[in-house]
């Protein structure tokens, strides 16, 4: 192994969360590359293979499509035009 290397066990659930979570399309796939390294270390068989994996899948749709947070009808009225 080399010195720049260094190997992560795999985060709970939790921690998972946390990384993925905080996600923006910006950095989706510097997260996506940390876990791709993840499931490269894992086992094919590893239970947390399709958790990892569904992960990737979201992070890639954040980079690529962006997030909307939920949000699909904004309800706010229109404001007056600020043309002067």
């Amino acid at each position: 192994m080399a010195n720049s290397e260094h190997i992560y066990a795999v985060p709970d659930e939790d921690e998972l969360a946390q990384l993925v979570g905080a996600a923006t399309p910006h950095f989706a796939m510097q997260a996506h590359q940390r876990i791709m390294k993840l499931v490269g270390a894992l086992p094919a068989d590893h239970p947390r293979q399709a958790e990892l994996r569904a992960h990737l899948a979201r992070l890639e749709h954040i980079a690529f499509d962006g997030e909307d947070g939920g949000e699909t009808d904004i309800d706010l009225p229109t404001g007056p035009s600020l043309s002067v």
